[in-house]
């Protein structure tokens, strides 16, 4: 039966009022809830704000430190802190130790989630990473202010995973990186016949 239907009959049974007031609340129900939903959206939206903000600012202040950091540490010294920032960066997502013994899977899975590609050389035992053309992925980069030394961070997160994927020792030489002008990054690791320090 249809509202309108329904209120004639109801004013004809004398409850005329009271379905108006059904009626009414019903509508007024729905939009007190619209209500809800509008102001839980822009606290959502606002929070998000909020956190790119903070995201962007975190990122300027990490390569305004870098650039503090300079005149007080040689160029060898900075470079092994940032290697050991991307090692602990690999350690912490617990992916080699998943992988360990797969570095197969481990492909298919940095291709799923990150579009990565890679052409694995195992008699010679080179691996070779091409990102896609994007911007830098890490968190801690603004690629415009970002020195281009904080790829050593990328250096050490991939010598970690593979370290621990392969448990061999690795050497990686950068190839191409977006912090020193490419539109991609491209790593070549270098499995060596030793086990890892």
């Amino acid at each position: 039966m249809k509202r309108r239907e329904l209120l004639s009959r109801a004013c004809g049974m004398g409850m005329c009022s009271c379905a108006a007031v059904v009626i009414i609340d019903d509508s007024c129900i729905a939009s007190q809830e619209k209500q809800g939903e509008n102001i839980e959206l822009q606290k959502i939206q606002k929070e998000l704000f909020r956190k790119q903000w903070w995201l962007e600012h975190t990122k300027r202040q990490i390569a305004q430190l870098w650039k503090l950091l300079e005149p007080h540490l040689d160029g060898n010294q900075r470079l092994e802190i940032i290697e050991q920032l991307g090692r602990n960066c690999a350690k912490s997502l617990g992916w080699g130790e998943k992988y360990k013994g797969n570095p197969e899977a481990f492909f298919k899975h940095m291709e799923q989630s990150q579009g990565e590609k890679f052409e694995y050389d195992k008699a010679n035992g080179i691996i070779k990473i091409t990102t896609p053309e994007r911007d830098c992925v890490c968190g801690m980069v603004n690629s415009k202010i970002t020195p281009a030394y904080f790829c050593q961070c990328s250096i050490g997160w991939q010598k970690q995973m593979y370290e621990t994927i392969l448990n061999r020792a690795i050497d990686v030489e950068l190839k191409e990186s977006v912090l020193r002008g490419s539109k991609r990054c491209v790593f070549e690791v270098r499995i060596r016949d030793e086990k890892p320090t």
